[in-house]
C-alpha cells in the first residue's frame, strides 16, 4: 500500500539521503545547512520501504518565492527571462513550492510520484501550487493537470 509519510527534515533524514546515487536532489539536499529547508520531508513509502520522497514550502507572500528563486534558480543576467514569472506570483498568497520530487529508479513508472501530487492535491485543495520544471519532467507536470507560466520553465496548477 503507498502512502505520505511526513519526518522531521533532520541530519538522519540528510544521512540517508546523502547514500541516495539514484535520485536526482538527494546529494544536493542532503548537502544543505539546515536553515536552507523546510521543516518537513514526505516520504512516498510502498509497504513501509521508502521509494521517493517530496520537499516542498508554504508561503505566505509572493515575495518569499521571488526571493528563493532568486538565490538558486535565476542568473542576474538572466532575470529578465522569467518576467512572466514574476507578474504571476507578486500578488500570489498562501501557495505552495514543490522544490523535490523524486522516485528512485528502480521504482520510476509505478505512479508514486503522481501518487504524491494527487495526495498534495487533496490534502492542499486551496492553494495553488508551483514547481520548477527541468525538460525532461515537463510532460510529467503537463499530466499532472499543471500549465507552464508565459514563456518560463516555471509551472503552476490551481
Amino acid at each position: 500500500m503507498t502512502k505520505i509519510v511526513v519526518k522531521p527534515f533532520d541530519q538522519d533524514i540528510q544521512s540517508i539521503l546523502s547514500e541516495m546515487l539514484d535520485t536526482y536532489h538527494a546529494g544536493e539536499l542532503s548537502r544543505k545547512d539546515t536553515s536552507e529547508l523546510p521543516k518537513d520531508i514526505h516520504i512516498i513509502e510502498v509497504d513501509d520501504a521508502m521509494v521517493g520522497y517530496a520537499v516542498f514550502w508554504e508561503y505566505k507572500r509572493g515575495n518569499q518565492l521571488i526571493h528563493k528563486a532568486e538565490k538558486d534558480y535565476f542568473n542576474d543576467d538572466e532575470k529578465y527571462l522569467e518576467r512572466d514569472f514574476y507578474v504571476d506570483i507578486s500578488d500570489q498568497a498562501d501557495f505552495i513550492f514543490i522544490e523535490a520530487l523524486d522516485v528512485m529508479k528502480d521504482y520510476e513508472g509505478n505512479g508514486y510520484a503522481a501518487f504524491f501530487i494527487n495526495w498534495l492535491k487533496e490534502n492542499y485543495p486551496k492553494k495553488k501550487l508551483y514547481v520548477y520544471s527541468l525538460d525532461k519532467t515537463r510532460n510529467f507536470w503537463y499530466k499532472q493537470g499543471f500549465e507552464t507560466i508565459g514563456s518560463t520553465v516555471w509551472m503552476t496548477y490551481n
